[in-house]
């Protein structure tokens, strides 16, 4: 029988509403500072959505400076937001792209749907206002920068793995809000087998934009009120309202145990496990007693060989909807039983917003740094409690205690579930 490897973490970046740099995100975020802002793009005043969780512009320009040269062939948010958190956590970590190691080096990345941008709607657009099939297949090569004719999906992966010369194994998630973790989630499994000895693992995504936000506005899943954007997401709360959209990027290292001890590296915490599963419910809704997502942490407690009071916090999906939420803790319930109400959960979106296909990136991020530092950010903006979301969502403030181990867990439409457990590392 093949003894199966240890998976570590050694490296980890972020880019997302709180800053670019992961110690500025954890202090905010520990603070409960929140990274919602009123949407400022010209005409927004006439959108229904009016919140959002956006790059601050200071540090898109400091992206852009960073990556110049890919600035005006690609230029796509969501792709450099991943080259950012790439480069930051390969630094962490302390890797060099050595040619010797680099086919044994590799990418799992997620990232959401490409855009068809309203700009090349109206130009490829002919005088009866209908699409000009004839005229788009001339000048195709006007269409906007970042639409999906010039960025797919695998676009932030590719280019991910062609800079840093990561010539492994490479993977393209894009299976909705659980993308990001199921891309960590076969990055572990990728090492474990013994198929590469280190991965870059995460995702990137924006989708603040006419056409990104109009689809949750039809799914009516998003929040369209106009009040103070600092209190908007407010996830578990009996006044939850919809998801606020966010924007960015996080990204691990994930590497075998023994390489990185061999090199030195900075060991933050393990993998131990990942569980995913289909809904096969509705695509817009969850099931109503959260079998999907009771299966997949069921899952991924198989995978870590953990019990039900080894977990001491979980990073919920938490989106501030009116199905997620009570939809989640019920699924808690079911998996942990009486252990539920011993464990500390809190809701990164209530921070940064909803990333969508990268929400699990920064979101595992965060679990790993609990894990490793014995700390939990707290859900911000619980101010009249849901009797159907009971369970601690850690509301008043960071707190502090001993966490052995955590769960990530990401569901999303189309009733994609996937959850990763981290436990503190001990050679």
């Amino acid at each position: 029988m093949t003894v199966k490897k240890k998976v570590v973490v050694t490296g980890l970046g972020l880019a997302t509403p709180l800053g670019l740099d992961v110690e500025e995100n954890w202090e905010k975020a520990l603070a409960g500072e929140s990274g919602i802002s009123r949407l400022a793009y010209l005409g927004a005043e006439k959108s229904p959505v009016q919140a959002v969780g956006k790059i601050k512009e200071e540090n898109w320009n400091k992206i852009k400076e960073e990556f110049k040269e890919y600035v005006s062939c690609e230029g796509e948010r969501r792709t450099l937001f991943g080259l950012w958190t790439a480069k930051s956590a390969l630094n962490d970590a302390g890797v060099n792209q050595d040619k010797k190691y680099s086919n044994r080096f590799g990418v799992a990345f997620a990232a959401g749907l490409g855009i068809t941008r309203l700009e090349d709607v109206q130009n490829f657009m002919n005088k009866k206002g209908e699409f000009d099939c004839d005229q788009f297949s001339k000048k195709y090569k006007n269409a906007h920068k970042e639409s999906i004719v010039k960025n797919n999906s695998n676009r932030a992966a590719s280019l991910i793995a062609r800079k840093f010369s990561l010539k492994g194994a490479n993977y393209t998630i894009t299976s909705a809000c659980a993308s990001a973790t199921q891309a960590v989630g076969i990055a572990y499994k990728t090492i474990q087998r013994g198929d590469a000895d280190l991965m870059v693992a995460g995702g990137a995504d924006s989708m603040i934009n006419p056409m990104g936000l109009v689809f949750f506005v039809l799914l009516q899943a998003a929040c369209v009120s106009s009040s103070n954007s600092h209190g908007l997401c407010r996830p578990f709360d009996r006044k939850r309202s919809g998801l606020v959209m966010g924007e960015g990027a996080g990204t691990a290292i994930l590497e075998e145990e023994s390489h990185a001890l061999k090199r030195g590296a900075k060991i933050y915490a393990e993998v131990a496990g990942y569980g995913s599963s289909m809904d096969a419910f509705q695509v817009t809704a969850p099931h109503p007693k959260g079998n999907g997502a009771e299966q997949s942490m069921n899952a991924a407690l198989k995978d870590a060989h953990m019990k039900i009071d080894e977990i001491d916090y979980i990073n919920a999906h938490g989106t501030s909807t009116k199905l997620n939420d009570s939809t989640e803790t019920l699924a808690i319930k079911k998996v942990f039983k009486e252990n539920a109400n011993g464990i500390s959960i809190s809701s990164s979106k209530s921070l940064i917003g909803h990333f969508i296909a990268a929400s699990g990136g920064p979101e595992f991020v965060f679990t790993v740094l609990s894990v490793e530092r014995d700390q939990i950010h707290p859900t911000i903006n619980i101010t009249n409690p849901d009797p159907k979301c009971d369970l601690d969502y850690v509301s008043s403030g960071k707190r502090k205690r001993p966490v052995r181990a955590a769960i990530s867990n990401s569901f999303g439409f189309g009733g994609q579930n996937a959850t990763i457990v981290v436990k503190k590392y001990r050679a």
